[in-house]
C-alpha cells in the first residue's frame, strides 16, 4: 500500500461546536489532494467537565465522514492523542483530532524507502512559531 508520511493535528475550539467554515477548508485542502483524512475524532467537554469522544463509528455527520479516506474503521488514533486533545479544551469546548496523510509526499516517501534511505525526523513548526521568525526577519505577513 503506497502512503505518505501521517500525522495527528489537534485543532482547539472555544465553543461546543465546530464552524461550518473550518470543515469546508478541511474538505477543500482534502479534495484538493494534497492531504488524505485517515483518521479522525471529535473530543468535546460538556459544562460539567465530562469528556466525550466521537469518532467514525459514532455516526459522525456526512460532512465528516466523506472526506474519509478509507471507509474501514481505522484505529490510528490512540488513547493518548485523545487524552492529549482532552486537555487542551475547557468546558463547553470542543476539538478535532485529524490523521492527516501528507499526499505531496507520497512519491518522496516511496523513493526515500526504495534507495534505502529513512525518515529520520518529521516535525512541524506552529504556525505561531513561524509567524514570529518571518515577522523577526521583517517580511509582513497577511
Amino acid at each position: 500500500m503506497k502512503i505518505g508520511p501521517l500525522e495527528v493535528i489537534i485543532c482547539a475550539f472555544p465553543k461546543p461546536t465546530i464552524d461550518a467554515s473550518v470543515i469546508k477548508a478541511l474538505s477543500e485542502t482534502v479534495k484538493s489532494g494534497a492531504v488524505a483524512l485517515a483518521d479522525l475524532a471529535l473530543v468535546s467537554r460538556d459544562g460539567q467537565g465530562v469528556v466525550h469522544v466521537r469518532d467514525l463509528q459514532d455516526d459522525l455527520p456526512a460532512a465528516w465522514s466523506g472526506m474519509i479516506r478509507d471507509s474501514r474503521p481505522l484505529t490510528l488514533l490512540n488513547d493518548a492523542d485523545l487524552e492529549l486533545a482532552a486537555e487542551t479544551i475547557g468546558d463547553n469546548e470542543i476539538a478535532l483530532v485529524a490523521v492527516v496523510e501528507h499526499r505531496w509526499a507520497q512519491r518522496l516517501s516511496e523513493e526515500v524507502r526504495r534507495s534505502g534511505g529513512v525518515t529520520a525526523l518529521q516535525a512541524r513548526i506552529p504556525q505561531e512559531d513561524a509567524v514570529i521568525a518571518i515577522e523577526a526577519d521583517g517580511v509582513t505577513t497577511s
